[in-house]
């Protein structure tokens, strides 16, 4: 026989989950009110601006004490990554990368975009002779690749060996073409070097599929009406600690990555989604 629930523990449970919903409904309409109503360059400044203030990034944070992944050393060690040389290290953060770079004996070339963790970035590669930052986008990148100069002109005649994309900095980048021009001049300023990059996969902002999920596409497209913008792609999304994002599938990052120019030497989704990139000309 089943024991039957008392009355009160079935009004709170139904309390509850009308809350959750409530909570959830708010976040959905927030992250398509700002993905509708924000620029690229202002969704940058937002980011930028979130970033800075998380402290878990720089030195003395927790996720900064972490050091290197066990993921990034594998693929460190992976060929066709060098076993040494300079790395230019984008997204570079409050300096976590950069100082286990510099500890396996890599010279490092870093930068990073959010004003707090350039500070932090620029501060921490200070101590390592072999390492120094500047403060720069991803979009500085493609303009200095371009003989545009900007922050991260002085990038620009150096040799790479490697070119490393910091921890999911490349979801940060939302916007298809951006994407398409990042890796064109990760080409053209280092033509010869592999390409680490890690990426947010498609459930990695816990979506949960459900009667409140079921109006994010409607609502998705009607915003984008009265905004006059074109409609969020699928997989961009909005975190109060993330800043936005576009969310990849394995197959759209081996896309990007052929248009580029590159061969995956490696690929996995565990523990974390990243791929090392090879020129395809180095390929053999």
């Amino acid at each position: 026989m089943t024991t039957p629930i008392p009355a009160w523990a079935r009004a709170l449970l139904l309390v509850d989950r009308a809350v959750h919903s409530s909570v959830r409904l708010a976040a959905l309409v927030r992250t398509e009110l700002l993905l509708a109503g924000l620029s690229t360059a202002e969704r940058e400044a937002v980011n930028a601006a979130v970033f800075s203030a998380e402290d878990t990034y720089s030195p003395g944070g927790p996720t900064f004490s972490q050091g290197l992944f066990a993921w990034e050393r594998e693929a460190f060690a992976t060929a066709p990554f060098p076993p040494s040389g300079r790395v230019l290290l984008g997204g570079g953060g409050g300096g976590r990368e950069l100082t286990g770079l510099c500890a396996l004996g890599y010279e490092v070339v870093a930068f990073e975009p959010a004003p707090a963790l350039s500070e932090a970035l620029i501060a921490v590669a200070a101590k390592h002779p072999r390492a120094r930052a500047l403060r720069g986008s991803y979009a500085d990148l493609v303009l200095a690749a371009r003989g545009g100069g900007g922050p991260l002109g002085s990038l620009l005649g150096e040799r790479y060996d490697a070119v490393v994309l910091g921890w999911a900095s490349l979801s940060h980048v939302t916007d298809a073409a951006e994407r398409a021009s990042l890796l064109a001049a990760l080409r053209s300023l280092a033509p010869g070097a592999p390409v680490l990059l890690s990426y947010l996969g498609p459930d990695d902002d816990g979506r949960a599929n459900g009667r409140v999920e079921r109006l994010r596409a409607p609502l998705r497209r009607w915003l984008s009406r009265a905004a006059g913008r074109a409609a969020a792609t699928e997989g961009e999304g909005f975190g109060p600690g993330h800043g936005f994002y576009q969310r990849y599938t394995p197959e759209e990052i081996e896309a990007l990555a052929s248009a580029a120019g590159y061969e995956l030497a490696m690929h996995e989704r565990e523990p974390y989604p990243h791929a090392l990139l090879a020129p395809r000309s180095t390929v053999g």
